[in-house]
């Protein structure tokens, strides 16, 4: 009994060693990759606004740059969904054509409501600042679901792909191995206001498009003998 098992046993080994070649053989590895693209409509208006004093000297430039910035954001605080922190501080020493010291502040704003948000960055051009930077783009949260939609495109694409080209090659489609995806994050969109100085009359405006969204995915299929 002890010597029937053996032999059954190694008659499996052999009959898997004969088998494992001709099965891996039978697979046909086909490396393909995919791109979607989807449009999404921005949903957050940027804007950055630099304050720029200049004076005898430092103490006072950088005082009434002070002054102006937290009047600026206790302005932009009582805004309906607008968020404003400040950005970059600078102070330098000019001796041409004059000795001056210059200090400049820059407040950046974000906001959901679009109209909210212009009204508030002509009042803060009323009151001397100068708009820099001006444009639509994608929050966090509908970055991501643009890229998950555009994702999702990409992959049944992929899937089609395989099914497709298993079906011309007279195989069928088993499975993927190495998925791989790379998503292209939106970058915002500003819109530089050359004509927005502080001298400026009229009312901001900042026009919307969509933005595209892109994700590559990339996979090996693998193919096996179509069953008779």
């Amino acid at each position: 009994m002890i010597h029937a098992s053996r032999r059954t046993l190694m008659l499996l080994l052999a009959l898997g060693a004969a088998v494992s070649p001709a099965a891996a053989r039978a697979e046909t590895l086909l490396r393909l990759s995919e791109q979607a693209q989807v449009q999404a409509r921005p949903d957050t208006l940027g804007a950055s606004l630099r304050i720029e004093v200049e004076s005898a000297t430092a103490a006072d430039a950088q005082a009434r740059v002070n002054a102006q910035t937290a009047k600026a954001i206790a302005v932009a605080r009582q805004a309906a969904h607008v968020v404003a922190t400040t950005g970059s501080y600078n102070v330098w020493h000019a001796t041409q054509p004059t000795a001056r010291w210059h200090a400049v502040q820059t407040v950046d704003l974000r906001g959901t409501d679009g109209p909210a948000m212009l009204a508030l960055v002509g009042e803060l051009q009323d009151q001397g600042m100068a708009v820099q930077q001006l444009g639509w783009r994608l929050s966090p949260q509908a970055a991501r679901k643009a890229l998950s939609e555009a994702t999702r495109e990409a992959l049944k694409a992929l899937r089609a792909r395989a099914d497709e080209a298993a079906g011309i090659l007279g195989l069928r489609f088993l499975e993927f191995r190495e998925v791989r995806l790379d998503g292209n994050p939106p970058a915002p969109r500003p819109m530089l206001a050359m004509a927005m100085s502080r001298d400026a009359k009229a009312a901001p405006v900042a026009e919307t498009e969509d933005i595209t969204i892109e994700a590559n995915v990339g996979a090996d299929a693998v193919l096996v003998p179509a069953q008779p």
